[in-house]
């Protein structure tokens, strides 16, 4: 399956199967998404959005097909897909992919300073 920009007006938990297997990209890289995570909103205690908008979820509560991304541990960049009706949180968590195209160049990124993860020295 895939997902269309049209899709993105759907709740968290009917976009995300859509998603799963879809490939994004920027025009150079390609990721198959292999992974992703419904979050519902003010309904679920797992979101971001649970306690209502804060300066750090409020892109949740706004039109679907904003990318909400945020630092998680001080250490990761997470990115969820805003989606759902504008007002209501509502977003998929990107929890991993796969490059199916560009690999060297997402290689490259990953080189540049301040794009590698911390603990990439342990990464043998």
């Amino acid at each position: 399956m895939s997902a269309s920009v049209a899709d993105l007006s759907r709740p968290a938990d009917e976009l995300a199967p859509l998603l799963l297997g879809a490939v994004v990209g920027d025009g150079t890289v390609a990721v198959r998404l292999t992974e992703v995570e419904a979050y519902l909103g003010a309904e679920d205690p797992a979101s971001h959005a649970f306690a209502g908008p804060t300066p750090r979820a409020r892109v949740m509560f706004g039109p679907p097909a904003h990318l909400y991304v945020y630092l998680s541990y001080g250490i990761h960049r997470i990115g969820n897909i805003v989606c759902g009706t504008d007002g209501q949180a509502s977003a998929v968590l990107l929890r991993a992919g796969e490059v199916v195209a560009g690999l060297e160049e997402a290689l490259r990124r990953r080189t540049r300073p301040g794009a590698a993860p911390p603990a990439r020295q342990g990464l043998a």
